[in-house]
């Protein structure tokens, strides 16, 4: 049911996102939180390009697709729902926290009173990142 809810609410995040052009956040940060923000960056990329199978194949954990697979879900086809009922694709990452092979990236949708605060928790994989969890603040 978590896994499910993750991307329930990643079409959710995204689907409260302004409308305004996006510019690339990661641009803000250096080193490994550059890394990490440059993660969330993609997973804004995938969901504008319409791209579910980037999402799914490249950019979420391991164990949170294995939770997607446990519950039946196609991660594939949640993405594709998600990314279709999403008005607009725009995040800003606020801040990174790393910690060993765990980081959290705090990051901001919408504008205005639609505005929002989510936190995104991500591990090492490999030289690069993954999401592991999405959660709302």
């Amino acid at each position: 049911m978590k896994a499910a809810l993750a991307l329930c609410f990643l079409a959710f995040l995204l689907s409260a996102c302004g409308s305004a052009a996006p510019r690339d956040s990661a641009d803000n940060f250096s080193g490994a939180d550059r890394a990490v923000a440059a993660t969330v960056e993609r997973m804004e990329t995938a969901a504008r390009e319409d791209d579910p199978e980037r999402l799914c194949t490249q950019l979420l954990s391991d164990k949170l697709l294995a939770a997607i697979k446990e519950e039946g879900t196609n991660c594939v086809t949640a993405a594709r729902e998600g990314f279709k009922d999403a008005s607009s694709k725009d995040l800003t990452v606020d801040d990174v926290e790393i910690r060993g092979d765990t980081a959290t990236a705090k990051i901001t949708s919408g504008t205005g009173s639609s505005e929002k605060s989510d936190t995104l928790q991500l591990e090492k994989a490999g030289a690069g990142w993954k999401i592991a969890s999405l959660q709302s603040s």
